[in-house]
């Protein structure tokens, strides 16, 4: 599917998009309205199930930031599971499909090349908060990656 246009059945999105929609306060830009309309228009939003560590994670640096404090930090997982995000598990083709991803957007990691894999094998599109990812995806030819940016600046 590399390199087409994914349908809007449904969306995945990355950690950072689900922490910048319950924390405005860490958020680079606002995503609300942007999440807020997918969910009033009944798109299914998906992400793999390490999304939930990832975010969680997010939080807890928040607090440790002192950017936000302890009730805040425990109203914002409330805030995360109420997203009504759809986990699928770490299956083996979805991992090695990430490996194969990681390497075409030249990472080290293969945390990112999940979403995209998962992406992929839904025919929905990907968005995320990691402009760097979303343009190193769009250059490995893949039209179906934006930057929750580009919701922002009304693309």
């Amino acid at each position: 599917m590399l390199g087409t246009s994914n349908s809007s059945l449904g969306i995945v999105i990355d950690a950072n998009v689900a922490v910048w929609t319950v924390l405005p306060a860490i958020a680079q830009i606002d995503v609300f309205e942007r999440v807020t309309h997918w969910q009033e228009s009944g798109v299914p939003l998906w992400a793999p199930t390490h999304w939930t560590a990832e975010a969680v994670s997010a939080i807890r640096r928040a607090i440790y930031a002192r950017v936000i404090g302890t009730e805040r930090g425990l109203q914002a997982i409330d805030d995360l599971f109420a997203l009504e995000v759809e986990l699928l598990p770490m299956e083996t083709h979805r991992c090695q499909s990430a490996l194969a991803w990681a390497g075409r957007v030249n990472q080290s990691r293969a945390y990112d090349g999940v979403y995209l894999a998962l992406a992929e094998e839904l025919g929905a599109e990907f968005w995320t908060a990691d402009r760097r990812l979303a343009n190193a995806a769009q250059q490995a030819g893949v039209t179906w990656a934006h930057w929750i940016g580009e919701a922002a600046a009304g693309e």
